[in-house]
């Protein structure tokens, strides 16, 4: 009995050592792609992916949960504190996903 606890303890430890370069590489995927999203969100504009439209995150926009009208960021209600991952484009309302 002592001898399978071992050998499964040893076969799992070495699972784990060759499942860590590809955790590591999502992980640095998952990483890179964040980094872009937030600097793309500073900038304050969001382009469009179908027409090509710089829609402005600072504007009046309604909430969806609450209906607070508000002047600030389309992507967080400061209210209710929901964040919206996707809004319409103000130009031809095809969805931009942001988050």
């Amino acid at each position: 009995m002592k001898k399978l606890t071992l050998a499964w303890h040893l076969t799992l430890a070495l699972l784990y050592v060759f499942a860590l370069p590809i955790y590591a590489a999502k992980w640095l995927t998952r990483a890179m792609e964040s980094f872009f999203i937030v600097s793309e969100i500073r900038k304050g504009f969001i382009d469009c992916p179908h027409c090509g439209f710089r829609n402005p995150l600072d504007l009046l926009a309604l909430c969806r949960r609450c209906g607070m009208a508000e002047f600030g960021s389309r992507l967080y209600c400061t209210t209710c504190k929901q964040v919206t991952k996707a809004f319409p484009c103000d130009r031809c309302t095809a969805t931009i996903r942001v988050l």
